[in-house]
């Protein structure tokens, strides 16, 4: 039943001012029809008669076209069938009965249709075709009737009643009218808003998917000059072992005999590096002898004293006499300085003093 009600009221136009009216036509005729084929069949199966059953059938098919016409869009088409078809009604009535002319004031009902089914301006036009019709009824009834004080009066009445119901009817019908325009710009405003704000989001997405894509490269950048960084930071430390072990180079001269000649700064890392290669040489080597070379050293202070006497005394730990050359007076003074027996250590003035020394004592 809902599917059905909302395909019969579903009008075939886009403006909102004719699916309105056109619903109400829809409706209006779909509910006298209903009315006709109800009360109306059963009223005439009481008592059949062949002008009922055609009046009834012209009445459905009257009714069931306004219908069709205003759910086709068809709107104005459809309400003025309704309307002629109403006031048609209203004026036979006074042909049928024309001792009454009461019958007439139906045609207001055709004004109350034209304020709901019409523009507020065709109201106008159906006031004009009423008061058209009055005149021609006041021409077509004969003379006696209308000679009748009723019937001059009644139709006074009714026309001044007319002009009223048609001047309310258009007030309110422009009310509506007004009042609807008014919520339609408001919808229009409301969807324009709403476009500008799906625009709006839409360009704040592609702002943050550009901010996002931005942030990522950078990201990435920084990633790749972090590992950058990462590499040349190991291949330094690399090139540092690799010029701490070219700093303190072990040299065999002999098969019991090393020469370690020390260049630069006696520094920590230096000498640790001295204490490390010379035991791990003489412990290879197998030596007797460690003839450190100091020539190259600029200034010995106290600590590297310390760490020279402290590698000498590993080595005669290890079986290996540790001779100590290149000797200058300052630095024979800091070793003086320590108060450590130097009874571990042999002095020469020169590597060839050292190396002569040494072969004199292997040949005594």
């Amino acid at each position: 039943m809902t599917h059905l009600l909302n395909w019969l009221l579903r009008i075939d136009s886009p403006d909102p001012e004719v699916q309105r009216r056109g619903k109400i036509l829809v409706t209006l005729s779909s509910g006298i029809v209903a009315v006709l084929l109800t009360v109306g069949l059963t009223l005439t199966l009481f008592q059949p008669t062949v002008g009922r059953l055609v009046n009834l059938t012209l009445a459905v098919l009257v009714f069931g076209t306004a219908a069709v016409l205003g759910k086709k869009g068809l709107v104005t088409v459809g309400s003025y069938v309704l309307i002629i078809l109403t006031s048609l009604g209203a004026l036979s009535g006074e042909f049928l009965n024309p001792t009454s002319p009461f019958n007439t004031f139906y045609l207001i009902v055709s004004v109350l249709l034209a304020s709901i089914l019409l523009k507020p301006s065709q109201i106008w036009i159906v006031l004009g075709l009423c008061l058209l019709g009055i005149v021609g009824i006041s021409r077509l009834i004969p003379t006696e009737i209308r000679a009748g004080g009723n019937f001059n009066t009644a139709l006074s009445h009714l026309t001044v009643l007319l002009i009223v119901s048609a001047l309310i009817s258009f007030i309110g019908a422009q009310s509506l009218v007004s009042a609807l325009n008014t919520a339609n710009e408001a919808r229009l405003q409301a969807e324009k808003a709403y476009q500008q704000l799906a625009e709006l989001n839409a360009s704040l997405e592609e702002r943050v998917a550009e901010r996002t894509a931005a942030l990522q490269r950078l990201s990435d950048e920084q990633r790749a000059t972090l590992l950058q960084l990462e590499q040349s930071l190991t291949t330094q430390q690399q090139l540092q072992r690799t010029i701490a072990e070219l700093s303190v180079p072990v040299i065999p001269v002999r098969d019991d005999t090393l020469v370690i000649p020390l260049v630069g700064a006696a520094t920590p890392e230096l000498l640790e590096h001295l204490n490390h290669h010379a035991l791990r040489a003489i412990e290879q080597y197998r030596a007797r002898t460690l003839i450190i070379d100091v020539t190259g050293i600029a200034i010995l202070d106290t600590h590297a004293a310390e760490r020279l006497v402290q590698t000498a005394i590993a080595a005669r730990l290890l079986g290996a006499e540790t001779v100590v050359v290149g000797i200058r007076p300052e630095i024979a003074q800091t070793l003086v300085s320590l108060g450590t027996p130097l009874t571990y250590l042999r002095t020469a003035a020169t590597l060839q003093a050292a190396l002569f020394g040494q072969q004199s004592r292997l040949r005594g």
